[in-house]
């Protein structure tokens, strides 16, 4: 094998490995969020965080740094804001399930939680009284 030969092999496992690292990280990301994510629910069925007002379950940026105080990743402060409905869209997603009602205070979209609870056997955060 020529020197070429040779350097053009080495460019091409370490772009493969390059490429593999990439895909292992994002593969990691999503599972990190899934997790988060049901984490997320979970928390606000059970009334570990958020608190449920006339608009519904409503949680502060403030509250969900300090509960999820366990991700040490600048993740943590952008899950929120990822997961906000555009303004204007009244219809949940797979990925966008809340509404953003004033700055570092999101409201969890109903739908998204009920779904979420009946899926995995919970009650419902809008069986808890509203201020509660």
């Amino acid at each position: 094998m020529s020197k070429n030969e040779q350097q053009n092999s080495k460019n091409t496992n370490t772009h493969k490995n390059n490429r593999d690292d990439i895909h292992k990280e994002n593969a990691e990301a999503t599972q990190q969020n899934r997790q988060l994510k049901d984490r997320f629910l979970e928390a606000v069925i059970k009334g570990e965080l958020g608190c449920v007002e006339n608009s519904g379950t409503v949680v502060t940026l403030k509250a969900f740094k300090k509960y999820f105080s366990d991700i040490k990743t600048d993740y943590i402060n952008s899950f929120l804001p990822a997961a906000t409905l555009e303004p204007g869209q009244t219809s949940a997603s797979r990925t966008k399930y809340l509404f953003r009602v004033r700055k570092g205070a999101y409201l969890v979209h109903p739908e998204t939680l009920a779904a979420y609870a009946q899926q995995h056997g919970l009650s419902s955060p809008g069986d808890r009284e509203a201020g509660g």
